[in-house]
C-alpha cells in the first residue's frame, strides 16, 4: 500500500464530526421478513435511515445490519441442516433487494432498474445457494448477482460484516484512495466508475479494506468514539468499525 505515509486521512475530530453527520437515507426501500428459526425482527419494513426513527416500519442502519446478518445466518444454518425452506429463500431475496435498493437510492430511477434486474435473474434455490456461499466465504465475486457490480456487491459485505468491510464507493476512491496512492484501481476517467474487473475485486481485499482497517485501528487505539443509535434505537458511544471509516469519509468528501 503505497500511501501508508499519508495516513490518517483526516484527524480524530473530523472523523467523529463526519460520522455523526452521516445522513444517507433511503425512505422508499421496503422489504418483508418472514418468521423462520428464531429471527428477532419479522414483518414489513419501509425506510432505512442513518438515525433513529419513530415510525415502527422504518429502521436505522444498525437495525438493518442486525436484520441482514440474522437472515443470512438463519438461512445458512438451515442450509447446513438440509432444511432450507421457501421462507428462507424469500427472506434472502427480500433482504438482498433491500441492500441493492439502499445502495442505489441516491441515483433515482437506477435503483429500480438494478433491483428489477436482480429480481428477474433471482432463482430461489440457485441464487440463494450462491449468496449463502458468498456469505460463508465472504466472497465479493459471488455477491455480484443479476447485474450487481462491485460497489453494490461491497454493500452486501458492509451490512453483513460491518466490523470488517466498508463500501468501495466511487467518491471515496476517486477523491481519497486513488489520489493518495492508497489504491491502484481501474476506473473510468470520465465519471469515476469503478470497473467491474477481477483485478479490482482483488484490490478491494488487498488495498482498499486494509486502508479502512488501518484507519479504524488508529482511531480505536486513541479510544475515539462517536454518538450513534444501536439496533434498539438506544443511544450509544460507538468505537469506529471499518464501515464507519468509509461512512465518515463519504461525508467528508462531499
Amino acid at each position: 500500500m503505497g500511501g501508508d505515509n499519508k495516513l490518517p486521512i483526516i484527524n480524530e475530530n473530523e472523523y467523529v464530526e463526519k460520522r455523526q453527520a452521516y445522513d444517507y437515507n433511503s425512505s422508499e426501500t421496503e422489504f418483508e421478513i418472514l418468521q423462520t428459526g428464531n429471527l428477532t425482527y419479522v414483518g414489513n419494513f419501509k425506510g432505512i435511515f442513518a438515525k433513529d426513527m419513530e415510525d415502527h416500519e422504518s429502521i436505522n442502519l444498525r437495525k438493518f445490519e442486525f436484520i441482514c446478518l440474522e437472515v443470512f445466518e438463519d438461512a445458512l444454518n438451515a442450509e447446513d441442516k438440509n432444511s432450507r425452506s421457501e421462507k428462507h429463500n424469500s427472506n434472502i431475496k427480500n433482504i438482498s433487494q433491500a441492500i441493492v435498493h439502499w445502495k442505489m437510492a441516491s441515483q433515482g430511477g437506477r435503483s429500480k432498474t438494478y433491483r428489477e434486474n436482480m429480481l428477474k435473474k433471482f432463482n430461489n434455490n440457485l441464487t440463494t445457494q450462491k449468496l449463502l456461499d458468498a456469505f460463508r466465504e465472504k466472497d465479493l465475486t459471488k455477491f455480484r448477482i443479476g447485474g450487481v457490480r462491485i460497489p453494490t456487491a461491497t454493500a452486501f459485505l458492509r451490512f453483513l460484516f460491518p466490523d470488517q468491510f466498508g463500501i468501495m464507493d466511487s467518491r471515496v476512491v476517486g477523491k481519497c484512495t486513488e489520489p493518495n496512492d492508497i489504491t491502484t484501481l481501474s476506473i473510468r476517467q470520465k465519471n469515476g466508475y469503478i470497473n467491474d474487473t477481477s483485478t479490482n475485486i482483488s484490490k478491494f481485499y488487498d488495498e482498499y479494506i486494509p486502508f479502512l482497517s488501518k484507519e479504524a485501528a488508529w482511531l480505536n487505539s486513541k479510544d475515539v468514539t462517536f454518538k450513534d443509535v444501536n439496533h434498539k434505537n438506544q443511544a450509544i458511544d460507538s468505537p469506529f468499525r471499518v464501515c464507519d471509516v468509509e461512512m465518515a469519509l463519504f461525508i467528508y468528501l462531499k
